[in-house]
């Protein structure tokens, strides 16, 4: 073998130093104590996908920089940070395909999970073959993994590419599957329609789930109360279920005086368990019930008893609930 020349040692050194910039991107970065991040261990179980640059990560004081006024409302359900990945196709440098990827650090699984909730109608595609909560649309999904919450934005990709990412990744965090807060079990089953299903923290979130949670008697803002809500068929109605942790006095009085200022027509259709019915402006019925530290909400429900039976259902099983059984 000839000696080496000045000039192709030279070479050598600047190819050698590309190469390892291009390796770079694929391996798995580690934080300052030389630990792998699970959000890194997930992605690398990714295949056919490179990090285009060095992920950027988001405090608290730093998200508003970066998703602007939605912010807030991830605040109230307990945010960390925000870790973001830019990737590209691992080959085909000319492809115009890549992917931003939004892994959110949330304060707890329910957290994830509510936030989670808030960004999906209940009538989006999911896949078979991804096991946690999950939806995917055209350029777009999100998943739920512990608590952790993900947004893929995907541009350039076909639907297959998304749900191919979707389920590697969702495959490759150590997190368990999300599964919906325990609360979600005071409400009733019958005719749910799945994938509606709503975490409810904070006063944004639940001014956004009905006007009618807009009220300061509610508690959201200062974290005195949570809600849960879901669709029910077939008319696509709602219910909403209140759950107080320290509930204002005369909690009957202060709901029925909120739904005496946003609707008319207002009557007594079960005087035993007080539930009442009103109409809303657009000619829509609504309904509540309160019984101890619970208030049971249905909206657009045109079906009068349906609407008296699910506010029941949902108050009993709250009661049960918080008794522990």
């Amino acid at each position: 073998m000839g000696k080496m020349t000045v000039g192709r040692f030279a070479a050598f050194i600047i190819c050698f130093t590309l190469a390892a910039a291009a390796y770079d991107q694929t391996v798995k970065p580690k934080d300052s104590s030389g630990k792998v991040p699970p959000e890194f261990t997930g992605i690398a179980g990714v295949r056919g996908w490179v990090l285009a640059e060095t992920p950027r990560t988001f405090p608290k004081e730093g998200l508003n920089g970066y998703v602007g006024g939605a912010a807030e409302i991830f605040l109230q359900y307990g945010f960390r940070n925000l870790t973001l990945f830019q990737l590209v196709p691992e080959k085909g440098a000319a492809s115009k395909k890549s992917i931003t990827l939004e892994i959110y650090r949330m304060g707890s699984p329910a957290a994830a999970f509510g936030i989670f909730s808030t960004r999906r109608e209940g009538n989006e595609p999911v896949s078979p073959a991804i096991k946690t909560a999950h939806w995917l649309v055209p350029e777009q999904a999100n998943l739920v993994k512990g608590d952790l919450y993900i947004n893929i934005l995907a541009s350039g990709c076909t639907q297959a590419e998304i749900e191919d990412f979707a389920m590697s990744l969702a495959g490759g965090f150590p997190a368990a599957d999300a599964l919906p807060p325990q609360g979600f079990s005071c409400m009733p089953e019958f005719n749910l329609v799945p994938g509606t299903e709503r975490y409810i923290c904070g006063d944004m979130a639940a001014a956004k789930e009905s006007p009618l949670l807009g009220a300061d008697f509610w508690g959201f803002k200062e974290g005195l109360s949570e809600a849960y809500s879901a669709k029910y068929g077939p008319a696509k109605s709602k219910l909403v279920l209140v759950e107080f942790k320290q509930p204002p006095e005369d909690l009957f009085n202060k709901v029925f005086g909120l739904f005496n200022d946003a609707l008319t027509d207002i009557t007594m259709v079960n005087q035993i368990n007080r539930i009442m019915q009103g109409t809303t402006v657009l000619g829509r019925r609504a309904y509540f019930g309160v019984k101890g530290l619970s208030v049971a909400i249905v909206l657009d429900e045109p079906d009068s008893d349906a609407a008296q039976i699910r506010i029941e259902d949902a108050l009993d099983r709250a009661i049960r609930f918080k008794a522990g059984k």
